[in-house]
Formats: structure tokens, sequence, C-alpha cells
């Protein structure tokens, strides 16, 4: 009996670092390790796609594919995965919990309300409003739709608050929501739980990760604690293929940013994972 030979797409975004570049030369090599893998060893078919970079017909727009793997999540990747799920198709992680997880207000409500441990975190349309929240203990001030440490500031004073730019207006005029949590003891270190499906692994690194040793880590186990609470926001965001970052000071830790399909930095067996696993749900 023939393997079944599932066709697969993922849904990217060309690099920004290089904008001549075709999706293939943009790779991350944890994604081309992955395509290599479905197409060597299961003989799956593999499409990689930028929907960003070409017109699409709306009317055309369903399933081609038996999943999609949702690696993008611009407006228009989103769109695209949406339409083919409506039409049958299975996307990892799905549209609902790649959308909710880019939004660090609704995350960090739905964690809280799901008993996981966080910082204290709090929400604005206006940031004069956080002035009196420092009261002697820093501030990390992050974008709502933030990734990868773009734009995070972290604020000592009622004077840095003022300065910083954290004051901005969507295309209809209206503040665009500021969103704050208090500094906790870290050490300067986070550690970075990456979850497949049941497999988990962990790297412990600096913060900010500024060289590519930084950004690789380095492999630790995961405390039983910090596993149940990795699970937790895995259930609670409804994601398969996920990175939670944790902040550990003794026997406290705090869950501070949650990522679906991050890029597995440091974790060699991640690669052959995600294959294997996009491979079992295209087969299901």
């Amino acid at each position: 009996m023939s393997r079944f030979q599932p066709r697969i797409a993922f849904l990217l975004q060309r690099s920004q670092a290089d904008a001549s570049a075709s999706s293939w030369a943009s790779l991350s090599a944890v994604t081309t390790e992955i395509v290599a893998r479905l197409r060597e060893v299961y003989d799956a078919r593999v499409d990689l796609l930028t929907p960003d970079e070409q017109p699409l017909e709306l009317g055309h727009l369903r399933a081609e594919h038996d999943l999609y793997v949702l690696k993008a999540k611009t407006p228009l990747t989103l769109a695209v995965a949406s339409a083919a799920a409506a039409t049958g198709a299975t996307v990892i992680n799905t549209c609902e919990a790649s959308s909710l997880t880019r939004d660090k207000l609704a995350t960090t409500a739905v964690l809280a309300a799901n008993g996981v441990p966080l910082p204290p975190s709090w929400a604005t349309g206006r940031p004069a409003l956080l002035r009196d929240l420092l009261n002697g203990r820093p501030l990390w001030l992050k974008p709502q739709r933030g990734s990868q440490g773009h734009g995070v500031q972290r604020l000592m004073s009622a004077a840095e608050m003022d300065a910083a730019e954290c004051s901005a207006h969507d295309v209809y005029g209206l503040p665009v929501p500021v969103f704050a949590q208090q500094d906790v003891p870290s050490g300067g270190r986070d550690l970075k739980v990456f979850v497949v499906g049941e497999r988990m692994w962990a790297i412990t690194r600096p913060f900010p990760a500024r060289t590519l040793e930084d950004k690789l880590g380095a492999p630790c186990r995961v405390p039983p604690l910090i596993r149940e609470a990795a699970v937790a926001c895995g259930r609670a965001l409804g994601l398969e293929l996920y990175g939670v970052d944790f902040l550990v000071a003794g026997d406290e830790f705090f869950a501070v940013d949650v990522n679906a399909l991050p890029g597995y930095k440091g974790v060699p067996e991640a690669p052959a994972a995600i294959a294997d696993y996009v491979y079992e749900r295209a087969s299901r």
C-alpha cells in the first residue's frame, strides 16, 4: 500500500531584511529543515506561499491543500488561512489561536483567567495614567501586537514615562492601547519553553539576546510547575506549536510572552519533531 502524500502549504512572509529575496531565499534554517524532512522522509508535496506578494482573486480563495502551516500572521495570511479552514482544510496553529496570541492584552487576560502566573499587568488608552503605577518598581511597556522584543521599553521614573514613545493612534485616529507589566525578578535571563504537541524543550538565555550565541541559549530542564504552566498556556490559547517565555527567580516564575510557531532557536530536535507532527496532523 502506498503512503499517503499530503499536500501541505506554509504561509510565509517575505523577509523584511531582504525585500528582493524569494520566499526560498528568506526561509529560516528551521523551516528549511522542516520542509526538507516532509519531502524526503514523508514524500509530502509542500508549497511555500507568500500571499502578500501576489494579487489574490477572492472568488477563488479556497482550500487547495490538506494542511496549512500558519507561520506568518499578517492580515492577508490570516485571511487566506481562514478561507482555507472554512472550506475544510486543517490549519496549525488555527487562525483564531494565532490572532489571539498576537494580541498581548487579550492573551494576558485569558492566561490570568486560567491561573497562569503573570506579572501584574495593565492596559490603557492614556499612557499618562501609568505614571502612578511606577511606585518605585520599573514598568515594561510593550506594543500590543509586538514581537521579537521590538518596541519594548523599560521605564524607571515618571520622567521616563513622560518622555517615552508610547502614544500612537490607529488609522481612525483612535488611541492605540498601551500594555504594561510590572518588573519582576529574573537575574537578566529568560527561560524559553518550546512545545510541539506533547513534546517540550527549554533553553535559558540572556535578555536582550544580542548575539547568535545569546539567541541559541543553553539547554536546560523544564521544572514540573513550569511545564504545567506552559501546557496551560497552550490549552487556554488553543495552540499546538508554540513557545512561552518565563522569568524565574527562586521558587517564583512568571509567564511574560507566548508565541505561536516561534523560531525554536537552540532546539536541534525541533525541526524533525515539527515535521513529524505536521505530517501526522495532515494524515488524520
